[in-house]
Parts: C-alpha cells; structure tokens; sequence
C-alpha cells in the first residue's frame, strides 16, 4: 500500500549530491548473487546471508512499490533459501491476520495452497505468475503461513462474523451479541477501508467487548485456548483499525492530503499482530513478506519532515526485538514497475552520487549490500528503495540490507478472465453505475418488450384472477406471441400491455405456476382473465416416502445436482435482448446472438477467487441495434445489481450461494406448497437470505436477497428460479452524503442516493436429449430511483432477457480471442465491435417471450 506522497522539496537530491562530492567515496563492498530465479536451488551464491542475517528469529523481506515482478521472483527464492539453508518456519504476509490464519486451517485440512492462499492473501501478489514457487512451498507444507495485517483482505474475510458465532456458540451470552451488526461493519470496513457512516464506534466497541469476554471465558477449556486467544487477538487487531478509520477515515483523503504519518496505526497494530505471533509460538522463525516502507526502522533519520513522523511496522519490531530482526530492501538502477492491472511506469536513471548508480556502475545484474559495513552512520542519496522517491538518509539505520536488480519489470499476471467486468457489474448493483459515473435507465413498467411508439398502438389493460376464489393471481405471466410482446401482472393481477392496433383480436395467452393456460382476445376494453387452479392445497397432497422438510429437499437437490446437470464443457447459442429507459423515455433497445463456450466446473462468474478457477466464455455474433442511445453507454448502463444481466450469471443453480452446500444454511427456508399436475409433482420452496452479504448473494451492498425456487420431485432437479434483491440504499446514501465534493475514489464511486434499487430474475431449466437440464430462459429486471448530488434526479431500469440453445456435441468451438483481442472482453464490450447484418434478421427466428421477472413498480420522483 502507498505510504509516501510529495515526499521531497525541490533541491533536496541536489544539496545531498553536493554534499556527497566534497568527500571521499570509498569503494563499495558487495556480494555477487547469481541468480533471482526461484527453481535455482543451488545457494552457494547466498550463503553469506547465514553470516549476514545470523541469529535473526525475523527477517523481513521488502519491496519498493508492489510492483516489481522480478523481487516478487527474488523473494520467493530467498524464502526458499531461509527455509532450506536457516530453518525458517512461517511465512507472515503483509495480509490479513485472520484470513491468513485462516488460510493455514485451510491447508491443514487438504485445501489447495493455491485456494487458500488466492482467498486470503493480496492479489497484488497471489494473482501473479511469480507467486507460484511461494504456494509450491505451502502446498509441500515445508512453511506455515500467518498474517498481521489488520485489514481484512481476500474472500476469507467475509466468513469472519460467521465463524465467530460458531466459536461462541456454546457459550449462553453468545445471543447478546448483534452479529448483523458486525458483520455490516466489517463488510463495510473491507470493502472500502472506512467505517460505514451513520454506525457508531461505541455500538462496535460494546459488541466487540462483549464477545472478547465470553472469548476470555471460552479460553479457560484447554481444548479451546489457542483458538480463543487467537480470536480475542483478531478482535483487538479490528477494534484498532476501526478507530483508525473513524479517527483518520483514510478513504475521504487523497494523494494530495494523504500523509506518511496516517499509516502510523495500522503499522503499530501490524507490529503488534507479528509480535503476538511469536510470543504465541515460541519455536517459530518467521520470513515477512511486504513492501520496503513498512518494513523501515529509523524513518526519522530520514532527511524528509513528512516521513520523520512516520513510525514504521519495522521500528516497532526492530525496538521489539533488536539484532533477532533482520530487515532486507531492494534496490534498482532502471526498467519498469506496476502492480497487476496497472500500466507500467519508467523508472529513471539514477543520478550520478545515488547509491543505485554507484551499484549499477559495477555492472553486475544481481548484488548484495550491507549498509553498516559500507556507511555506517553516513547519510547518502538513495532513490529506488522506497517507492522510487529520492531521499537521503542514513540508510543503514532504515534496513540493514539491500538486494540490487540492475532492472525490474511488473508481475506476470496468472490469468485474465473475460468474465471479470461481469462479476464487476453484477456485484454491486447501483454503486457500479454510480462508479461509471451515469444512471443506467430502462422502461417503466419493466415490461419485457415493448411495441415501437406509433399512433395506431392500443393499450390493452386487464386482471387476472383465481376461478375458484376470485382472488388476484400476481405475477401471470401476459403473452402475445405472434408478435413477440408480453408482460407480467403486478401483485394484484393487473397487466397493462401495449400492441399495435393491427392485432385487435389476436390471442393473448395467460399462465401461472400452479394453474392451467387461458386465453383472450386482444380488444379495446379491460380483460378479465381467469385462470383454472390446478395446485392442491398441502395438506391435501401425500408424497409417499418423502420428506416435506425443505432444507432436507434442498439437501436432495444439491446430491442430484451432478447427475442433473451438464458437467462437462459445452456449447450453446443465446438470443439476448436488452433496454435501458429513464423515466417515460425509452433510450437504448438492442438485440444479439451469441455463441457460449460453458466449462466444466465451471461455479462462479467470476472465475472464483483472483477470476482463477473455469470461466465461461462468450462470443457476440449478429447485433441489431433496435433503439440507439443518444449517448454513448458505459459498460454499467446495460446491466443491474444481483445477476441475470449476463450469461455468465444466468444459471443461479451454478453461481448462486443458494446452491452451494457451505452456505445453504444461511438461508431460511419454507415450503410454500406442493404442486400436482397429472403425474408431475413439484415443491415450491420460498428462500430468504438470514443475512444479505456477499456470501449468501453472491453481491455486494444488498439489504436483501429471497425468492422461491421450483423443484420437480421425481428427480429433485430445479425447473424455475424467481430472486429478488433490494440494494442497501442506506449504506450507499450515508457513503455518498458523507463524501460528497471530495475528490477521492469514494466520492467518484458514491456520487449518487437512492430511494429505490431492486433487481429480480427468473430463471427457466430445460431437460436436454442427454437427460441433463440447462438454463432455457433467463429474464432479469432492475429498478433504481434517486438522484446523482448536485444534479438531476432520475428513474433508471434496465431489462435483460436471454433464451438458451445447447449446441450438438461437435459444434464448431468459439473462435479463440487472441486473433481479435476486441473479442477477448465481456460481451457489452463487445457490441461496440459487432457490425449489424440486416440480412440475417430478416430471416432469424426469434424465440417466444420468456415468462417475465416480476415487475418492480415505483414512485417516480
């Protein structure tokens, strides 16, 4: 993380150079070092550093920016050398110290070094190629892993409440604590490195002291101790980031207002964190991976007033622990540096009298300095240690050593995944239109499709109702195939859908789950429909030998899941139609074929942790633009919050936490009846997430996730999925109010308030010819009403409909990206590129309108 911005007056370099001439430059004892490369094992090149590092239970590794592939690649050498040639036993990474902990509980248990490691550590470094000899290390269990970073980092940390509750579970005052309180905080605080406005610091600390006492109580079984004092340290190490962020708030800063010295609190509890650890384990020498400016002991002998107030993990634990730490930076003459996913940047030439161009005057690629043995209290220039800022110092008091690199390069990134701006624009709903900085907008009403405006259309109104009761049936679904045009009633019943006046007397079809099919004529006075029951009350069906207990038909669905669904890779064809509205005025309609390539294990649209694991790839082949934005669209315009807007989150029975084993008990389930058609039975079970984060909405800033799901019973496979999700408005106003008009990253991201942002999707299965069911239909619908600050207000919904064709075994594959990178991106990208045929739809076939998602009303402002 970035420690150091307008670190240097103007002149200062010089003045030190000047300084530096008037005397004598003695000749500079170093160590040749062969090689950089992690797979070199012969470290007869490094065994000066038994020498060098000697007794030193700590030795922290450093690094300039976080982006230097090569010193990621040299570390991971040196962490090899530690362990083999000194007996070094656990790797501290600066991540975090519950995740990483967690991470090592993990690997014990058989999880892959590259999961465990991907879920809890930086991606800065585990989704980098040069991380690999790092994991291959874990994997062999030669090195224990651990964290001391009070920062919650990687997927890990969204467990943290949860595995806390089981913790103190057995302790009778478990139930005081507001555990939905936590885990809003922290989810907050993960996030966006901030404390969540309108919460309180004393509600937090009165949570937290109460579940450090039971904690307290639970240490005093033996059996327990270790796992308490562990979770009493985490909360100890949380309850100082909080106060930081309420204190100092980092997220409302930015590059101009950002000081050294903000980083003090979180380097004092990383500190304490590493300490705590080697107290905890007395036997344990201990590699820290992190970068240079928080491994530093003696800062304020650098010659920089804003960095002399600056007190380093590295000063605390050096004033801890004395000659048992070692602190080891590097150093670079040229090249480039850049984290993942960031443009690379030049390094400069050193100037002449700088310690990196007195290095790279001896010509060697690869050198190692001790900064006592040559300097010892002098001061001199150097300007690549930390964060390629000239600064002079008595270096030897900052790090007692330097790795030289005569040049660095970025990281390798491991893999690239085209659906990554998918799990982007899924995941955080009307925030990620607020990042694009524009209000993504679609028809009032969502209505599936909607007829071009002309003179001759006709409105036509009507109700659907139950024959036998009279009641209002919601959400029937309103078809007008003939012309392609449909809607779906509100929760009264009542529809309204415009056609054009030619189709007087055409034939609407009118169906419910639960209900037998009707008909009516398309005329000019209101419809009233009534649709035949054909569902049994519960009480009046007897499924013999089967459980009624909806968690234990959950529980049969997620066993039958592997013989019900395709597991090996496959290829369908999808027709996608999508638009966009803002208020009363339809602004962009578009439609598309494409072709998807769905790989086996394929289970989370965004590849899983770091977009890593199997991700589905998609090609857009035919585009017909229907209504063209008068504007150009941002990649956030087209989609929504929750999932449904692209196909890579189309199938919830892949994607969804619903779904999964480790996380189906986080749902409240109900069985809302039994459905009897013929031979065909089939349970409606409703859903309700007990908690609204990330780990049971597969999103991000949602107040809440349910829906029902639809389950044949003769082979416990999921026909129909219905979803709703309701954005957390008020976290997202309190965020925007609170940093409206700074220019930071938060303010960008939080530009606007909400009083309304609802998604839901309705999913469609199908059996195939091979017996295995897949996604048919796909129809997501998105609400968000409010008003970006300081501006207009808008009504924005979105619609997006998809249809599903698998395609035969043998079917030509997707053509390979690489050939046309235009091609390689998510598919709303790819529009921009795709040139319309008229030709072709002319003749497509479009499928029948799909049953719509429930429509979403609200008030306009």
């Amino acid at each position: 993380m970035s420690l150091l911005s307008r670190l240097l007056t103007a002149g200062l370099l010089g003045c030190a150079l000047a300084a530096s001439a008037q005397t004598t430059t003695p000749k500079l004892v170093v160590h040749p070092v062969r090689s950089i490369s992690a797979a070199d094992t012969s470290f007869a090149d490094l065994e000066f550093l038994t020498q060098e590092i000697g007794g030193a239970r700590v030795v922290l590794l450093g690094e300039p920016s976080h982006g230097e592939g090569n010193v990621f690649e040299a570390k991971a050498r040196l962490v090899r050398f530690l362990q083999q040639r000194m007996s070094f036993t656990t790797l501290a990474f600066e991540s975090g110290f519950y995740e990483v902990n967690k991470a090592q509980q993990q690997l014990e248990a058989g999880v892959p070094a590259r999961e465990a490691l991907g879920s809890s550590v930086f991606g800065i470094w585990a989704a980098t190629q040069e991380f690999e000899p790092v994991e291959k290390l874990v994997a062999a269990h030669q090195l224990r892993v651990t964290g001391f970073d009070p920062q919650l980092t990687g997927t890990y940390g969204e467990e943290l409440v949860d595995d806390l509750e089981v913790f103190l579970e057995p302790q009778k005052a478990s139930a005081a604590i507001n555990y939905d309180y936590l885990d809003e905080v922290l989810g907050f605080m993960q996030h966006f490195n901030g404390f969540p406005a309108g919460h309180t610091l004393g509600e937090w600390e009165r949570n937290v002291k109460l579940a450090d006492r039971l904690l307290a109580k639970a240490g005093t079984t033996p059996a327990r101790r270790a796992a308490a004092e562990h979770w009493q340290q985490t909360l100890r190490s949380l309850q100082a980031l909080a106060r930081d962020y309420v204190q100092n708030d980092p997220s409302v800063k930015d590059h101009q207002t950002f000081q050294a010295r903000d980083n003090n609190p979180r380097d004092a509890q990383m500190a304490d964190n590493l300490l705590w650890y080697l107290r905890q384990h007395p036997q344990e020498k201990v590699i820290c991976w992190g970068a240079t400016a928080h491994f530093a002991n003696q800062t304020q002998l650098i010659d920089n007033v804003e960095i002399q107030q600056f007190r380093p993990m590295g000063w605390h634990v050096k004033n801890a622990l004395g000659a048992q730490a070692y602190i080891l930076g590097t150093a670079t003459a040229g090249g480039t540096y850049a984290a993942v996913g960031e443009t690379a940047r030049p390094i400069a030439s050193p100037p002449a009298g700088t310690l990196e161009a007195r290095l790279d005057s001896l010509g060697a690629d690869y050198l190692f300095l001790n900064l006592k043995q040559n300097f010892g209290s002098r001061r001199f220039p150097a300007y690549s240690i930390m964060e390629y800022t000239p600064l002079v110092a008595e270096w030897a008091q900052v790090v007692d050593g330097v790795l030289f690199l005569k040049a660095t390069r970025p990281p390798h990134p491991r893999v690239q995944s085209s659906a990554g701006l998918a799990a982007v624009s899924d995941s955080v709903g009307p925030a990620a239109r607020a990042a694009a900085g524009k209000a993504a907008a679609s028809t009032p009403g969502l209505m599936l499709r909607r007829a071009a405006p002309a003179a001759g259309n006709l409105t036509v109104r009507g109700r659907v109702t139950d024959r036998k009761t009279r009641a209002a049936v919601p959400f029937a679904s309103v078809a007008l195939p003939a012309l392609g045009l449909g809607v779906m009633a509100d929760a009264n019943g009542s529809f309204t859908l415009a056609v054009p006046r030619t189709a007087l007397g055409a034939v609407l079809q009118v169906s419910s789950m639960g209900y037998g099919a009707a008909t009516a004529a398309v005329g000019p006075q209101p419809l009233a429909v009534a649709l035949e029951p054909q569902a049994y009350a519960l009480g009046d069906v007897r499924v013999s030998g089967e459980s009624l207990n909806p968690r234990k038909i959950m529980k049969k669905v997620l066993a039958a899941a592997p013989a019900n669904y395709e597991q090996n890779d496959y290829l369908a064809q999808v027709y996608t139609r999508r638009q966009l509205s803002n208020f009363d005025t339809l602004r962009h309609a578009v439609e598309y074929v494409s072709q998807i390539f769905e790989p086996a294990g394929y289970r989370h649209w965004g590849g899983g942790f770091m977009m890593l694991g199997p991700i589905q790839k998609h090609r857009v082949q035919e585009l017909n633009v229907l209504v063209q934005s008068p504007r150009p669209l941002g990649p956030f315009d087209l989609g929504g919050g929750g999932q449904g807007f692209f196909t890579a989150s189309a199938d919830p029975v892949r994607i969804s936490p619903l779904f999964k084993s480790r996380t189906l008990g986080k749902f409240v389930l109900r069985l809302d009846s039994v459905l009897q058609q013929g031979d065909e039975t089939t349970y409606i079970i409703g859903f309700t997430a007990k908690r609204a984060n990330h780990r049971t909405t597969g999103t991000y800033l949602q107040a809440g996730y349910s829906g029902r799901v639809y389950i044949r019973q003769q082979d416990h496979a999921v026909l129909r999925y219905e979803a709703l999700w309701q954005a957390d408005t008020v976290q997202m106003n309190e965020t925007a109010r609170k940093y409206f008009g700074r220019q930071n990253l938060t303010a960008r991201l939080y530009s606007s308030v909400y009083s309304d942002g609802r998604t839901s999707h309705v999913v469609t299965y199908q059996r195939a010819a091979t017996g295995r069911y897949h996604v048919a239909t796909s129809v997501a619908r998105a609400v968000s009403v409010g008003r970006v600050l300081g501006k207009a207000p808008f009504f924005s919904q979105t619609s997006c409909e998809e249809h599903f064709t698998m395609l035969p075994a043998g079917a030509p594959p997707l053509p390979n990206p690489e050939l046309d990178p235009r091609f390689a991106g998510h598919e709303t990208y790819q529009l921009d590129f795709v040139k319309p045929c008229p030709e072709f739809w002319q003749t497509y076939q479009r499928p029948a309108p799909a049953a719509p998602a429930p429509v979403l009303n609200a008030k306009q402002p």
